[in-house]
């Protein structure tokens, strides 16, 4: 008996024979089937009889392992029946109280092979219900080669091409497995095999063996547990009995007749086995019931627990299991990737997404691995931590190895980097939520190469790196800083390519690498950078062509690769760049046709193409470029004519088209009419024409830089050009033209009439009150001036700029004016000329304008010739005549005594009868020397006032003076008007800036005609107003008129707002301020 139980067990392993055994079942090489085919018309009856013949040769493997089963499993046969075929019994099915029914047709087990119709149409064979694949793993068509199957040497061959190749498919058996199954006994069926061995299966529960822990029993490597049996009947000659193999050991601890345990410790390592129970009731009855294992293996993982990282990651386990198992996580940021399922003792390979840890705190989570019925075989932890903090950590990490790399210890400021305080703290670092949002060492003696971990910074927005001593490539791990918006590494000694990674920066705004040593070609990566706004790459040692990608960056605002080797031609779909401001490609090898397209990038505001080979015409449209400031076109080979359409860019001030190959009309006279020009350089070229009077006006009022050289120009210099004093300087800027082209100055002009020197003209007499004097005299006016009426017209313009403002307007019946005539030599101010009150005027070598003449002379020669005048008490004005707003000055003495303001022409010229700016200087002039007003103007170089520059204004209000400034913000002059509600709507405040300082002295508004006499409509303010207003009544009408402040307010109520104005009552200094310095020459007398 314990041999048939022995030669059983060992049989047993039959029940893990190769499932293709059985899937691909079919006929063995002995059988041909040609005989069928011709017995057989139709398909289907051939396919019949091919499946009959060939079950007769399949094992039954699947019904010998429920056999085994219903014996380990101590389950009982509930039902035999016999199947019979043309009246003899052929086989059985067999019913189980626990496992599947089975079907013994000697042999056959209920595999077959069929052919089926798929939905193309075509028929396929198929082996219990899945389809038959050839060797390149298609499916075979019936009317193919039927699948071959033969046993050699105890082994299943098929083959699948007809007979040609043989494959092993798994171990077999020649001779049917059963041989005979006998029902006869009451209490059991008993299997008789080909060999001559008997099983005997219980049909009920007769005799039989139970344990207490359900099967399979779960443990673990070198693990040893204990199990409780129970048998169903017993006595004293029962005998309970254990067969090991493979390291396992079992030992039975027998308590009485029908129980007892039984103690199982596992080998390490663990192995695939079973133990099996046999029971004897020591006569015939024996039953075997085996304890199978549930085998679980961890593979490199600790205590049943796994730690992930705070981020986005993936998990991968390796679990060893003999059971189909699944691996179930129970965290939804625990996702399930990939699950295999397998038998045996094999390694599975599970796959899992962790989602990212937002939490502040670490977090647990579980994955139960399961058998397929879902019992819980083990349960895994995972540990994830906090992503932030393992997030700062590893930045923490990046930037010491940035500190290193960069020579940090020589830094200019490195407080507190690599230390243990918060990296937030570290020099130059912003934070956001404790990871690195700002990376700024600009201009902090970094040295040294940029390392690669600076790709570790993935929260990084700012990264500003710039003038430094930074060399090397730029690492390719910039390309994972996704959140970058600035990048500025420019003024460094980087070299090498641009990297093709830095097109990943998609969020990328700012790129500034210029003024380093980067070379090879502009990567078309940097087409991806949609975002970019500004790309500034000059200065650096690129080659290669612009590329077309560049087109992409749809939002650049500004595209600078000027100073490099660039070649080929501007792509034509740069037209693309809608937003583009500013085009600089000057100083590369760029060549071609300026694109005509160009012209429709309608907010370019600078264009920059000098220096380079561009040949053909300057685009004929440019004039559609209404935003252009600058234009730089220098230095090419354009030909043609400069395109009458640039007269439509209303906002050019930069024009630049020298050193080509232009030709046709310089166009001086639109040029000298435009304001907003500030440099104009046409050198160079073969441009024609004359050169305007207005052109003076643009030359010295408005000081462009302009040079008009090496032209084809012609004809006369006009005569206010080269009488000017800086003529010599624009000389330079003029002369010479091209071999064969001069421009001839004219022949200045002497007087021979003096007849009308020292004569007096009486302009205006007062009305009313003493009469207040007022001389005008001009210097520089010859006999001709005089005979053709110009003098007569610069005198009244005088006066009447003078009554054109308040207070004057209204009291100018209080005025006697007085005219005299001064009969100069020449009418021009050149060296070596002669003027009567030998006059001069110009820029002194700190750049402020000055005007002067012989004083005795004015006094003596002239102003002596009007009846009643008191030099100490009147004033008079000194015009020259010269045509610039920058001859301008006022003396004044102090207390009391002569005082005179002289002034040029301004802007004004005979072809253009414009009178800018000259009225306003007669008023400013009037404001210093008869109200004794202080300048208002004031420049940020001009520092701070000091003590002696305070003192000196409170000195002088002691006697009247400089009222409308204050060194007090306290307690100013003008206090009484901040508190009129009468003046609510004026622009009456303290506003800082005046007497040529920026800090420390006050003035009352924002502007004046005491702070600047560019402005049009620029007035006097309250206190000059005041000023003014009480020197008239004084002076009208003696010591007999006493100051009333109603009356004042009651004549003042015609310069007063009637609708609300900006109010500045706090110190304030506008930003860009501009100044024209005109000095006011104070004169102390004993």
């Amino acid at each position: 008996m314990w041999n048939l139980f022995t030669h059983f067990f060992k049989c047993r392993h039959l029940i893990w024979l190769p499932v293709l055994c059985v899937t691909l079942a079919g006929c063995k090489d002995d059988f041909d089937d040609s005989e069928l085919r011709k017995q057989i018309a139709d398909l289907d009856g051939r396919l019949t009889s091919l499946e009959k013949l060939c079950a007769q040769m399949n094992t039954n493997i699947s019904s010998m392992q429920t056999i085994v089963n219903a014996l380990q499993q101590n389950d009982y046969i509930t039902g035999v029946t016999p199947i019979t075929e043309g009246g003899n019994t052929t086989g059985y099915s067999i019913t189980f109280a626990k496992n599947k029914p089975i079907t013994i047709y000697h042999g056959k087990n209920g595999s077959s092979l069929s052919a089926k119709k798929d939905a193309d149409g075509i028929y396929y064979w198929e082996l219990n219900g899945s389809w038959l694949l050839d060797d390149e793993n298609n499916r075979m068509k019936v009317s193919g080669v039927t699948p071959q199957l033969k046993i050699e040497n105890e082994h299943w061959l098929v083959s699948v091409d007809g007979g040609k190749t043989w494959d092993d498919a798994g171990t077999a058996t020649r001779d049917p497995l059963f041989k005979e199954v006998d029902n006869s006994a009451e209490d059991f069926v008993k299997f008789v095999f080909a060999d001559g061995t008997e099983v005997q299966v219980p049909k009920k529960d007769t005799f039989a063996i139970s344990f207490s822990e359900p099967l399979p029993l779960k443990i673990s490597a070198g693990e040893t547990v204990e199990i409780t049996y129970t048998l169903s009947q017993g006595n004293e000659k029962t005998l309970v009995k254990t067969v090991c193999s493979n390291g396992w050991q079992a030992v039975v601890n027998k308590q009485d007749h029908t129980s007892g345990t039984i103690t199982i410790t596992a080998p390490d390592p663990i192995t695939d086995d079973e133990i099996l129970v046999f029971v004897s009731d020591g006569k015939e009855k024996t039953v075997m019931s085996a304890i199978s294992f549930c085998i679980v293996i961890l593979d490199n993982i600790q205590d049943n627990t796994v730690k992930v990282g705070g981020g986005d990651g993936n998990l991968n386990l390796e679990i060893t299991s003999n059971m189909e198992i699944k691996a179930v996580p129970k965290n939804e940021w625990i996702i399930t990737d990939e699950q295999p399922q397998s038998k045996a003792l094999a390694t599975n390979h599970f796959h899992f997404k962790i989602l990212a840890n937002g939490d502040k705190q670490s977090r647990t989570g579980h994955i139960e691995v399961q058998d397929m019925g879902d019992k819980v075989l083990k349960t895994i932890t995972v540990i994830q931590g906090n992503a932030q903090e393992e997030e700062i950590a590893k930045e923490r990490e990046a930037l010491i190895a940035f500190y290193h790399a960069t020579n940090g210890d020589q830094w200019k400021n490195n407080t507190n980097w690599c230390s243990d305080k918060p990296i937030g703290e570290w020099y130059g670092i912003r934070c956001q939520n404790g990871l690195v949002e700002v990376l700024n060492l600009t201009e902090n003696g970094l040295l040294g190469m940029i390392p690669l971990e600076i790709g570790n910074l993935g929260n990084l927005r700012i990264l500003s790196l710039s003038i430094n001593q930074l060399s090397g490539e730029i690492p390719s791990s910039i390309g994972q800083l996704k959140e970058l918006t600035t990048l500025y590494l420019e003024n460094n000694q980087l070299s090498g390519n641009i990297p093709v990674e830095l097109g990943d920066l998609t969020n990328l705004t700012m790129a500034y690498l210029y003024n380093n040593q980067l070379s090879g070609n502009i990567p078309p990566s940097i087409g991806n950078l949609k975002e970019l706004d500004r790309l500034l790459l000059r200065n650096n040692q690129l080659t290669g062509i612009i590329p077309t990608e560049i087109g992409n960056l749809c939002n650049l605002t500004s595209l600078s690769l000027d100073y490099n080797q660039l070649s080929g031609e501007i792509p034509a779909n740069i037209v693309d760049l809608k937003n583009l401001q500013e085009l600089r490609l000057d100083n590369n090898k760029l060549e071609g046709l300026i694109p005509n397209t160009i012209c429709q990038m309608s907010n370019l505001k600078f264009l920059w193409f000098a220096n380079n080979h561009f040949s053909g015409n300057i685009p004929q449209n440019i004039g559609n470029l209404h935003a252009l400031e600058r234009l730089d076109l220098s230095h090419n080979q354009l030909t043609g004519s400069i395109p009458v359409s640039i007269k439509q860019c209303s906002n050019l001030q930069y024009i630049m088209l020298n050193s080509n190959q232009l030709q046709g009309d310089m166009m001086l006279d639109y040029f000298s009419n435009n304001k907003n020009i500030r440099a104009l350089h046409l050198d160079h070229n073969n441009l024609t024409g004359t050169i305007p009077a207005e052109f003076t006006t643009w030359v010295y009022d408005h000081r462009p830089v302009f040079n008009i050289t090496y032209n084809c120009l012609s004809g006369s210099l006009p005569l206010e050009l080269i009488s000017n004093p800086d003529w010599p300087d624009a000389e330079a800027c003029i002369i010479p033209q091209n071999e064969g082209y001069n421009l001839e100055v004219p022949i200045l002009y002497e007087s021979t009439d003096y007849s009308e020197d020292g004569k007096v003209v009486v302009l205006q007499k007062a009305t009313e009150g003493n009469g207040i004097n007022v001389a005008i005299v001009g210097d520089g006016f010859a006999d001709v001036d005089f005979t053709s009426g110009h003098f007569d017209k610069v005198m009244h313009k005088t006066m009447e700029g003078l009554f054109r403002q308040e207070p004057m307007k209204s009291f100018r019946h209080l005025f006697n004016v007085y005219a005299v005539k001064a009969v100069s030599k020449h009418n021009v101010f050149l060296d070596g000329c002669e003027t009567a009150l030998e006059g001069k005027y110009g820029s002194n070598n700190s750049g402020y304008s000055y005007a002067e003449c012989k004083e005795g002379t004015l006094r003596n020669k002239y102003i002596n010739k009007i009846p009643a005048f008191n030099p100490d008490e009147d004033i008079c004005f000194v015009i020259l005549n010269a045509y610039t707003p920058n001859a301008s000055a006022s003396y004044c003495r102090y207390p009391q005594g002569f005082s005179y303001s002289i002034s040029g022409l301004g802007s004004y010229t005979p072809a253009s009868n414009n009178l800018h700016g000259f009225e306003n200087k007669i008023c400013w002039g009037f404001g210093c020397t008869f109200g004794h007003l202080g300048s208002e103007g004031w420049n940020s170089f001009g520092g701070a006032a000091t003590d002696a520059t305070k003192e000196v204004i409170l000195n002088y209000q002691a006697n009247g003076w400089y009222m409308n400034l204050s060194v007090d913000p306290e307690n100013v002059p003008w206090k009484k008007f901040l508190t009129d509600e009468r003046y609510a709507n004026e622009d009456v405040g303290i506003y800082e800036g005046g007497y040529y300082c920026a800090f420390g002295i006050y003035r009352s508004s924002n502007t004046s005609i005491m702070r600047m006499t560019y402005i049009d409509e620029v007035t006097f303010n309250v206190p000059s107003r005041e000023a003014i207003y009480k020197r008239m009544m004084q002076q009208a009408y003696g010591d007999s008129w006493q100051y009333d402040y109603e009356k004042f307010v009651e004549y003042d109520a015609i310069n007063r707002n009637s609708t609300p104005q900006l109010l500045r009552s706090t110190a304030d200094a506008p930003k860009e301020d501009r100044l024209q310095y005109y000095p006011m020459v104070i004169i102390h007398e004993q």
